[in-house]
């Protein structure tokens, strides 16, 4: 039962406008409009970035569709969809779908995925920010309502994991057994740049001091903050419960060696082999992988392209994919 913990389903709506329209997403204007039929006539047929093109104008509950057509290609069985209240990013703040009209989406597409399957193919990760009024309410009985299955913390909107307003949910979160995926990358959406130092695992620190036994995943497991690896890795071998994930780095396409090296041999290191998790990042990188390409670069690019060369084993694939994705989810 292969699992990717990592992945998004939102619908452009939830994302600021301010953003929309410096990146020409808006699709309510007629020049973006426009520029994006021009853009598909000169790409080659089913090229990635047309594919991409599409899910700029569908609902929720389309791109949770194409998701899991998707992951039928390239044998996921499980993925873990994870939410972004976006509304209070400090750099494009305002203009987003309402944050309660997300949630029901969100969890109406998960539903109507597993209803259609009759098993669980989609495990959804509920957005907590502190700057929204009541977010602790709001998380909890979202949780309570058992179609979410976790919490997503995105630091880089503006804040600090270990602001005191998001401290209700951890709490709720350890005594109910619940998971926490946060983004933990020195990068992320574009032009946030002077935000990005807040992802530093380093903000964990003292919430784990407070809340020993939360399970966390600290996403991406990123490598370009010269010291953020090393910090993951000391979290992982102080915290019974701290694990991270590989989905998208971009030194996986520039550097694939130095990449793929050091997931191996994180797969060797005593504690870290049993707490890396698999993940895409999907949709996020999507005119440049799908979930089949993605999952093959660690059965079969890593080892055939000739400047790469590293090979992961059955007993790898199985730890990344399987056993420490169900071991994270308590599935």
């Amino acid at each position: 039962m292969k699992i990717n913990c990592h992945c998004h389903i939102f619908s452009l709506d939830c994302v600021p406008l301010d953003f929309r329209q410096r990146f020409f997403l808006d699709v309510k204007n007629p020049a973006h409009r426009t520029a994006h039929r021009l853009v598909r006539r000169m790409l080659p047929e089913h090229s990635s970035l047309e594919d991409w093109l599409e899910f700029i104008d569908i609902p929720i509950s389309e791109v949770a569709q194409r998701l899991v057509v998707e992951m039928d290609q390239a044998g996921i069985d499980i993925c873990t969809p994870l939410m972004m209240d976006m509304a209070y990013c400090k750099k494009y703040g305002g203009g987003t779908k309402p944050y309660e009209d997300q949630i029901e989406e969100t969890a109406a597409a998960a539903e109507a995925i597993n209803k259609k399957y009759n098993r669980t193919r989609m495990l959804p990760f509920i957005a907590a920010d502190p700057h929204r009024e009541d977010v602790a309410t709001i998380v909890t009985e979202a949780l309570e309502r058992e179609v979410f299955k976790g919490v997503k913390v995105y630091p880089v909107m503006g804040f600090t994991p270990n602001d005191r307003r998001l401290y209700p949910i951890y709490e709720h979160c350890v005594h109910n057994s619940i998971p926490i995926t946060t983004h933990c990358q020195n990068g992320g959406i574009p032009g946030l740049g002077d935000y990005y130092h807040l992802a530093d695992p380093e903000h964990w620190a003292s919430v784990l001091e407070d809340f020993p036994t939360l399970t966390l995943n600290l996403g991406h497991n990123d490598r370009t903050g010269s010291t953020w690896q090393a910090k993951i890795a000391q979290l992982i071998n102080t915290y019974q419960n701290v694990y991270t994930d590989i989905s998208y780095n971009y030194e996986m396409w520039f550097m694939p060696r130095r990449y793929f090296t050091n997931i191996k041999n994180m797969l060797s290191t005593p504690k870290v082999k049993d707490r890396l998790l698999y993940g895409t990042d999907w949709f996020m990188g999507r005119y440049f992988w799908t979930e089949e390409s993605y999952l093959k670069w660690f059965l079969e690019y890593s080892k055939k392209i000739f400047w790469c060369r590293v090979e992961f084993t059955e007993l790898d694939m199985r730890r990344l994919t399987e056993d420490n994705p169900k071991r994270f989810l308590g599935l």
